[in-house]
């Protein structure tokens, strides 16, 4: 009985695993994961193995093995009792963004995913799509709820396809290579949709989208059109539009018809006019406006009648006015930047009602002080404090802040001015400042020690362009600071011995512009992070020992002008890492230019000018193809290797060396050059016919060398030359008539600006602070720049002064000085096409001819000197209209007649005049017999009336012609009186012994 029961059971048990294995056949479930979704994730990663894969994505299919997918990484199923759907896939990220053939996404890889809700292909770099039919049609996946497309190029196409994604309620199409017009009015039930940076500039069509809540179109190329499309948009809470071409009025009446708007962006754009609609959108919580063009009072409508905001960013713009006192409404307020407009007035006192503020800018504006910090002593959220260009006190009144500070900027903004002058007392009170900076504020007092004990976290501290006083204190423990900036102080003393000790970490060390002496401290190689070092403008003195650097493999920028350095630097470094920047300038550095010059080979900016350096320029300098600012002048140089590399040179300076022979063809391929300065050196020769071919150039000087020939007419296709200085040399022939193509100022803008940025790879986010949607505002030095703007100047005679043009002035100046030479000729009449030129200087030449009145075309003509040529005829009255000539010098030429009566001449002096002793006029001592002017042609002959005028050129030939009759008369007398003649000989006998004795 037993054994026939245990068979029946047997036999029960066996059916029942046949049974389940045909209907787990049936439903061809694997381990939990469905054979077909497996096969078809196996198909995806033979697509993507294919392919180059990023290598951030160290193997990412290494678990894409076995039988159940469900357990694969970057997979995620439903684990349904009815077989395991793939539910989820994470396929960003995996293709390497560097590859130069990107496939395309083959969209029919996923038709077999039917329950697929998220699909993340996200930052694969894709250059478009493709499907195994050819439709190039996404595939009906209607139960997908998020598809991230974003970092892609798939082009428009693509959006035409999504109709049948019904359940789609995220789409993600940023950085997505999409252009024109799309439609996506089928999309029903899409809350969140990203359409950012890309290139669209048509329509947006979204008619039927009633549910959708955020809208991203920031970094398009929209226009205000975009309203008209979102008039539907019944949900929309978030809504960013920055960085299109929206511009003109903001289209009011459409705002205001999203009425549950909380956040709208709508900076980097072009507005100038128009508000928004406040009073209409109750929820607004965030208002982004920074960045336009919005010239008027606050852009804003209902500001006094609604206190919702949370953040209000209109930065970088031209509002104009008083800030309202309606500010102090706003006291859920936590986010306020209104830096870098024109508000006028007082700060409002209403200010102190934010007691929610984290974020506070009011710096860059017009307001007048003094506005009084303790007004804000009971805003205890407190974190970032930035105000400049006001008046600020802090010291009027006893208080203690409630806040504690991260970051405050308290820039020129005249401190404690009428009371201390001093750093302000409350800090005392502060523990978790991350950021310091006090500059421009003609503060007395000494190095704030205390600052530094008491703020352990302190990164950056800027007390620059101040009136501190003392030497230069550190604790005794290691700090924090990454960044010091105490340059333009009175600081003295020497620096601390062990001050690398002390600041291990610190990245930027700028202490120029003091009046520390001594020797720069051997502790200074233990500052291995710093990436910029300026010494500059001190008093340090001692051997520079080089090597002190070679630790330091993050330097970018090394500036050590103005100070008393010595000795030689041709061995010791061996630190080629980073290098930007080196300036030893103005120093007592002697020896040869060292060769390992040429292994800086991110050099752009050299400076060794005003030191002993002898000999020739290295060939290592060949190496340099970044080099963008040379300056090697005022040393005792004599050679320039054959190889120098000027194709990537803006500035050359080598002026006062020892260079001789002829100017070096290498500096022919200077294409970018805008100043070359090769003065005050031995030069000979003529001057290059290449010149033309420096196509940027804007400031050539040659003064001061022994150039000879004549001045090629090469250099007129030189159309940017704007300065030319080719005075004290051996020049002859005629001034080139082509001279008009040039520009000589008629170019404006900022052709000689330079900033060499270098990055910072050591000063980490300052502060953190988090916005009021969950995302974090941070304040950071990632870059820092070196403008060189000041460090550009050009020396260059007018208005008989020696001057040197420096910075931005050097955008406005123009001249040219050909004085000094040996140039003949008459001036040319196209010198008058030069409407824009402010100096010329062609003096102490033999030009001769009349002056011509086409000179009275430049207008902007300061300085005019034609003295000590052999100029004739009369002065031209038109140049009377010249109202800039400031100086006017015609003297020692053979000019005659009256000087023009206009009281413009009246205001040079008699010496302007002088050598011309047939110029006459009341402002010289030479008074004119009668009004009446000499014909400008001098050859024409005189009446009467005009006896007392002499033709020059009569005189000259009527003088040699008699002295030539006088001479041969006294030889004729000799020739036939002996007794003359023998008298004659005997005296100048009698003269050759008497001169042979006094020698």
């Amino acid at each position: 009985m037993f054994l026939r029961m245990e068979s029946k059971f047997k036999v029960k048990y066996l059916l029942l695993i046949v049974s389940l294995i045909v209907l787990g056949d049936s439903i061809q479930v694997s381990n939990g994961c469905l054979e077909d979704e497996r096969l078809g994730l196996l198909d995806i990663k033979s697509f993507f193995s294919s392919h180059k894969i990023n290598q951030f994505s160290a193997n990412p299919f290494a678990s894409w093995v076995g039988a159940n997918c469900c357990n694969w990484d970057r997979v995620r199923c439903n684990n349904l009792t009815s077989g395991a759907h793939v539910v989820e896939l994470l396929l960003n990220l995996l293709l390497d963004y560097r590859d130069l053939n990107p496939p395309r996404l083959n969209v029919s890889l996923f038709q077999n995913f039917k329950e697929l809700k998220t699909l993340d292909l996200s930052n694969n770099m894709f250059s478009g799509i493709t499907d195994n039919q050819g439709s190039k049609k996404f595939p009906n996946l209607n139960k997908l709820e998020t598809l991230n497309l974003r970092g892609n190029y798939l082009g428009s196409e693509l959006v035409s396809s999504f109709n049948g994604l019904t359940s789609l309620d995220t789409l993600l199409l940023g950085q997505a290579g999409l252009g024109g017009s799309i439609n996506l009015s089928g999309l029903k039930n899409l809350r969140e949709l990203d359409l950012s940076m890309n290139n669209l500039n048509g329509t947006v069509q979204m008619q039927g989208l009633e549910r959708l809540e955020t809208l991203f179109l920031h970094g398009n190329k929209l226009n205000n059109s975009i309203f008209s499309s979102m008039r539907e948009l019944t949900s929309l809470r978030n809504l960013l539009l920055c960085c299109n071409d929206l511009g003109g009025i903001i289209p009011t009446q459409d705002i205001a018809q999203l009425k549950i708007l909380e956040m709208l962006d709508l900076s980097h754009n072009h507005y100038y006019d128009g508000a928004i609609p406040l009073q209409d959108l109750k929820n607004l919580s965030v208002l982004d406006l920074k960045y336009n063009q919005f010239n008027g009072s606050m852009p804003i409508q209902g500001f006094c009648e609604t206190n919702s905001l949370y953040e209000l960013r209109i930065q970088n713009n031209h509002i104009r006015g008083q800030l309202s006192q309606c500010v102090g409404n706003f006291t859920k307020l936590q986010y306020l930047d209104i830096s870098s407009n024109q508000f006028s007035g007082k700060i409002p006192t209403t200010i102190s009602n934010l007691t929610s503020i984290m974020y506070l800018s009011l710096v860059e504006n017009d307001f007048e002080g003094p506005f009084l910090l303790s007004s804000l002593a009971n805003s205890t959220n407190l974190k970032f404090l930035k105000l400049s260009k006001t008046q600020v006190d802090t010291e009027k009144s006893y208080w203690v802040p409630m806040f504690q500070l991260e970051i405050l900027i308290l820039k020129n903004c005249e401190l404690n001015k009428k009371t201390t002058s001093k750093i302000p007392s409350f800090l005392l009170s502060q523990s978790s400042l991350n950021f310091i900076d006090l500059s421009h504020n003609q503060l007395v007092g000494t190095f704030p020690l205390w600052l530094l004990l008491n703020n352990s976290g302190l990164l950056v501290l800027d007390l620059s362009s101040n009136l501190l006083t003392g030497t230069l204190q550190f604790p005794t423990w290691k700090q924090n600071l990454k960044y010091l900036q105490i340059s333009d102080n009175n600081f003295n003393g020497e620096l601390p011995s062990n001050v690398g000790l002390f600041l291990p970490g610190v990245s930027y060390f700028n202490i120029s512009s003091n009046s520390f002496e001594g020797n720069l401290p051997s502790s200074v190689e233990q500052m291995k992070d710093l990436f910029y070092l300026d010494t500059s403008d001190n008093k340090f003195s001692g051997n520079l020992k080089i090597s002190i650097f070679n630790n330091m493999s993050h330097l970018q920028c090394l500036l050590l002008a103005n100070n008393n350095f010595s000795g030689n630097i041709e061995y010791g470094w061996n630190n080629s890492a980073n290098l930007v920047a080196v300036d030893i300038s103005n120093n007592m550095i002697s020896g040869k230019v060292p060769n390992w010059i040429g292994s800086l080979t991110n050099l752009q900016f050299l400076r060794i000018s005003k030191n002993l350096f002898e000999g020739e320029l290295p060939g290592g300098i060949c190496s340099l193809r970044e080099l963008r600012f040379l300056d090697v002048s005022q040393n005792k140089l004599f050679g320039v290797p054959s190889c120098l590399n000027s194709s990537s040179l803006v500035y050359l300076y080598m002026q006062e060396n020892f260079l001789s022979g002829h100017i070096p063809q290498a500096f022919s391929n200077g294409s970018k050059l805008k100043v070359l300065d090769l003065s005050y050196n031995h030069f000979s020769g003529p001057v290059p016919d290449w010149i033309h071919k420096l196509t940027s150039l804007r400031v050539l000087l040659l003064k001061m060398n022994q150039l000879q020939g004549s001045i090629p007419r090469q250099l007129c296709q030189g159309e940017e030359l704007s300065i030319i200085d080719f005075s004290n040399n051996k020049l002859s022939g005629s001034i080139p008539s082509c001279l008009n193509n040039m520009t000589f100022g008629t170019i404006k803008g900022s052709e000689y600006s330079t900033i060499l940025k270098v990055e910072n790879p050591k000063i980490p986010n300052v502060g953190i602070l988090p916005t009021y949607f969950g995302s974090y505002h941070r304040y950071s030095l990632e870059e820092i720049t070196l403008n060189i703007m000041g460090l550009i100047e050009v020396d260059f005679t007018t208005k008989s002064r020696f001057d040197t043009y420096k910075g931005n002035i050097l955008e406005y100046m123009s001249g040219l000085d050909l004085s000094c030479n040996q140039l003949t000729g008459n001036i040319p009449l196209e010198i008058g096409d030069l409407p824009q030129i402010h100096a010329l200087n062609f003096s102490h030449n033999k030009l001769a001819g009349p002056i011509p009145k086409e000179i009275s075309n430049l207008k902007e003509l300061e300085s005019l000197d034609l003295s000590n040529n052999f100029l004739s005829g009369n002065i031209p009255s038109e140049l009377a209209g010249l109202n800039s000539l400031a100086i006017f010098n015609v003297s020692y030429n053979n000019l005659s007649g009256m000087i023009p009566t206009s009281p413009h001449f009246s205001t040079y002096p008699a010496s302007s005049y002088y050598g011309n002793s047939h110029l006459c006029g009341s402002y010289i001592e030479q008074k004119c017999s009668s009004p009446i002017l000499l014909p400008d042609n001098p050859s024409i002959k005189l009446g009467k009336e005009h006896e007392a005028f002499v033709d020059i050129e009569a005189f000259r030939w009527s003088f040699v012609t008699s002295y030539f009759t006088i001479l041969m008369g006294f030889v004729v007398v000799l020739y036939i009186n002996p007794q003359w003649r023998e008298t004659w000989f005997y005296f100048i006998e009698d003269c050759c012994s008497y001169f042979c004795k006094c020698i």
